[in-house]
């Protein structure tokens, strides 16, 4: 669906009377005449999925702004849709953990130069760690939209929008239970 050839083709709809997500912009928004992203005006390449606009030309959906099974579990959630960064987040939890343990555990003769470095370094993994959350959060949504089937589809429906948003809240709960779990067995062993 790269160009307004490619969408007339696959469909009985003009490029213009069709939105998709735009991966730029992060959300589904309204076609041109040549397929590319009406609002933010990004190239048709970047515009997955054909959406067909209500009669009245508006948007019949929208995705939601922030994923909360992706912000909470990226290690898990990103590999799984195609975000193989995420799996650097488990690594950078783990890192920053050991860090911010080895500031509290430094000698007390420890000059406040050495104590303010270690504390920066800690402070800054632990920030970098709530930034890639957020990351995901924030991404998450497009990014499961552009590697599910939805955005290959020849026409989004809206019962394949609402199952799209069901199989994304189930990972949601899954992600709080997952995120729960690591909690407690943080809290556990640390304690």
């Amino acid at each position: 669906m790269a160009n307004r050839e490619q969408v007339e083709v696959q469909t009985n709809f003009r490029a213009e009377e069709t939105a998709g997500f735009c991966s730029v912009c992060n959300k589904i928004v309204p076609r041109k005449a040549d397929a590319s992203c009406s609002e933010g005006e990004h190239e048709a390449e970047r515009v997955t999925g054909l959406v067909p606009l209500n009669a009245d030309g508006q948007l019949p959906f929208q995705l939601p702004k922030f994923n909360w099974g992706a912000a909470l579990m990226p290690p898990v959630w990103g590999p799984i849709h195609g975000a193989l960064s995420g799996a650097i987040v488990l690594p950078i939890i783990i890192f920053a953990r050991n860090v911010f343990q080895n500031a509290l555990d430094l000698p007390d003769d420890a000059s406040m130069v050495l104590r303010g470095i270690v504390w920066l370094i800690t402070i800054s993994i632990m920030l970098s760690t709530v930034y890639f959350m957020y990351f995901y959060g924030r991404r998450g949504y497009g990014l499961a939209w552009n590697k599910s089937a939805i955005s290959k589809q020849p026409e989004v429906t809206q019962e394949m929008f609402d199952s799209f948003l069901k199989r994304e809240r189930l990972w949601t709960a899954l992600s709080a239970i997952l995120f729960a779990g690591f909690v407690f067995l943080v809290i556990n062993f640390w304690l």
